[in-house]
This record gives structure tokens, C-alpha cells and sequence, in this order.
């Protein structure tokens, strides 16, 4: 095994320092650091497969030719897309994913019903993540927001300081007097408390 240097006391202090007490030991933490290592080189990979399917399936709804991509998901019936997304292209020609989705938006629900396979097809580009960039915002938010102080803070709790963290946009636009009044309002004792603030 390598020689391991003892760590200073201002980052272990009083505590032993670990060391791996046998040579299997050893490997096997450097073998979990190679594991981190390839899942990191697997999640770039995976976002860019995910970008290029959802290249492919924009495209398929913008040029209105069905490509292989579509196979991939058990959702759509290739056939019927073929149809489907030709006559839509005929009736609606749209150059943008944009007007694809005005068109659908704007379109009575029986209307709607016969293009059933290209509004499928509208959905799953709404829902298929392009990357893991939000997901891993999020967990870099949690790092912030659930610090030594906090340690204690409950699962619900975390939840929604969570959301309120992530969506800062939409929570500056809340009204604070209004909810000090609905907090004020809800018994008798708040009113008496804080009367002032109504």
C-alpha cells in the first residue's frame, strides 16, 4: 500500500486519522472514486443522447417526414403519425415547434381528436428533458439551503423552501400584506397580537 500522510490536526482534531486498515480496503475506496469518475462521463453522455433524440423528434414534427426516432417511443404508432403529421403539415404548415403548439392550442378538441398521434408527439417534446442541468441546479441548491444550522429541518419543510428557492421569480411577485393578513386573520389571538399590521 502507498505511504498515506497523516492529515493536519486543524482538520481531523482530536479524532485518529482514517487509514484503510488492509490493502483490499484501500482499493475498494479507490475503486469507488472510479466509479464516480465513469458516472460522471455517463451523464454527459446520456445528455447528449437525450439532446440529440430531442433534435430528431423536432425535427420529425417540423419537416413532417417520420424519422427511426420515433420507435423509440411506445406512445406514438408510426403509421398513424405518417398520416396524421401529413395531413397537419397540409392543413397547418408550420416552420417552428411554436406554431405546432399555437396551432394545436388554438384547435377545437374534436379537432384536436384527429390529430391525436401529432399532439403525442407535441407532448413528449415538452416532457423529454433535454439535459440533467436542472436536476443538478437543484441538488446544488439543496447545498445551500440545508446547512449545519439547518440540520434538523423536516422532509415538507425542506420541500418547500426548496421551491421557494428555485422559484424566486414567481415568489417577488407575491404580495407579503396580503399574506400577513391572511396569517392575521386566521384567530382571535393573532388579531389582538398583531391588529396593527390589518
Amino acid at each position: 500500500m502507498p505511504h498515506i500522510r497523516r492529515p493536519p490536526m486543524r482538520y481531523i482534531g482530536n479524532a485518529a486519522a482514517f487509514t484503510p486498515a488492509s490493502t483490499e480496503e484501500h482499493y475498494r475506496i479507490e475503486f469507488l472514486k472510479v466509479l464516480d469518475a465513469v458516472d460522471v462521463q455517463l451523464t454527459k453522455r446520456f445528455d447528449q443522447s437525450s439532446f440529440d433524440t430531442l433534435n430528431k423528434l423536432e425535427r420529425v414534427l417540423v419537416s413532417g417526414k417520420v424519422e427511426e426516432v420515433v420507435s423509440l417511443y411506445p406512445e406514438l404508432n408510426r403509421n398513424s403519425l405518417e398520416v396524421q403529421l401529413a395531413m397537419f403539415k397540409l392543413q397547418y404548415p408550420s416552420s417552428t415547434i411554436t406554431d405546432a403548439v399555437n396551432t394545436l392550442k388554438a384547435m377545437l378538441p374534436e379537432v384536436r381528436a384527429l390529430f391525436i398521434q401529432v399532439d403525442s408527439l407535441v407532448r413528449l417534446l415538452f416532457v423529454v428533458p433535454c439535459s440533467s442541468a436542472e436536476a443538478e441546479r437543484s441538488f446544488s441548491a439543496l447545498r445551500r439551503l440545508k446547512t449545519w444550522l439547518r440540520s434538523s429541518m423536516s422532509q415538507r419543510r425542506l420541500n418547500n423552501v426548496g421551491v421557494c428557492h428555485i422559484h424566486q421569480d414567481k415568489l417577488d411577485q407575491v404580495d407579503i400584506e396580503e399574506i400577513c393578513q391572511l396569517f392575521i386573520s386566521a384567530n382571535d389571538t393573532r388579531k389582538h397580537v398583531f391588529g396593527a399590521f390589518i
